[in-house]
């Protein structure tokens, strides 16, 4: 009596390969890499946070590359390709608008001046309130960077004070008499108080006495300021 044998399945070509996909998982450093290049978005406003773009562009890398090597065990490609894009993406947007406004964004007529001038020196005297390189400012159209220094009144400010950042004021108490400048808004100029940095124009005054001002210690340095940026 003859037999008929039945054919051996074949598994590679003959089965679905939807039949795998539900054990394929999502790889987390392609969800990562894509949730990193949607935060990375602020850095286009605030250069100070690109580094997350950087960061955002390495991880994608390392998870494009890890989800090639094991596609049968994992899914994610288009993730990790979007959260390269969004982070490359921030990189050059935020840093063109840095150098944008930094170098370029900037009114005829002024000396634009690092704060970092008016601090005090490691070489300066002892006895000296004030740096000699702020001393050569003295009486001269400068333009500066800072922010507000926080008071209880917060718009339509024509009378504040000026700081490099917002380390000491914020989390330390006063800023250093040198880490200060009194800004005086002239005509009908104003500006409300926020967390932006701004770049205000203006005649700067420097004293080797100390000026009292209200709810600090006082200042060495006075704007007169004549430009404050939108």
């Amino acid at each position: 009596m003859s037999t008929t044998s039945e054919p051996t399945p074949a598994f590679s070509g003959d089965v679905d390969p939807a039949m795998y996909e539900q054990y394929r998982s999502i790889s987390s450093l392609a969800v990562t890499a894509l949730l990193i290049g949607l935060v990375s978005l602020v850095a286009i406003l605030a250069f100070p946070l690109i580094p997350i773009s950087l960061a955002g562009i390495a991880l994608g890398i390392w998870a494009a590359v890890s989800v090639r090597k094991n596609q049968a065990t994992q899914t994610g490609f288009p993730l990790a390709i979007i959260g390269i894009v969004l982070s490359v993406t921030t990189l050059c947007a935020g840093t063109s608008r840095y150098v944008y406004e930094e170098y370029i964004n900037l009114p005829e007529g002024y000396e634009v001046v690092a704060f970092g001038l008016l601090q005090k020196q490691p070489d300066q005297p002892i006895g000296q309130p004030v740096p000699d390189s702020a001393l050569e400012l003295n009486g001269k159209k400068v333009l500066l960077r800072g922010y507000v220094y926080p008071h209880s009144e917060r718009t339509n400010l024509t009378r504040f004070v000026m700081v490099p950042d917002f380390d000491t004021c914020c989390f330390g108490g006063q800023p250093a008499l040198t880490d200060m400048v009194e800004v005086r808004l002239t005509g009908d100029k104003t500006v409300d108080f926020s967390y932006n940095r701004r770049k205000i124009g203006g005649t700067l005054r420097v004293h080797t006495d100390l000026k009292k001002i209200e709810d600090l210690t006082g200042v060495f340095y006075e704007l007169e300021a004549d430009y404050v940026d939108n």
